[in-house]
């Protein structure tokens, strides 16, 4: 189901996803998207992304929801 980043972000809060068909802002930044694979655990959605590696539209991979304390992302 193709969705906006709002909700996708309430929707799957504490997960990473994996999202197919991401549309961008004029900044760059994705703002809808399809969520093809979430689980709590990243590795797990690691391990299942090369079932879409002929999708030629573009994709995101992210942590939806607010980042817990103490974890650091880097850019």
């Amino acid at each position: 189901m193709f969705e906006n980043m709002e909700l996708i972000n309430d929707k799957y809060d504490g997960q990473w996803i994996y999202l197919i068909d991401c549309e961008q802002d004029e900044f760059g930044s994705v703002v809808s998207g399809r969520v093809v694979l979430n689980n709590e655990n990243r590795d797990n959605v690691i391990r299942r992304i090369n079932e879409f590696k002929d999708v030629t539209s573009l994709t995101s991979f992210r942590y939806a929801g607010k980042i817990p304390d103490g974890i650091g992302i880097l850019l």
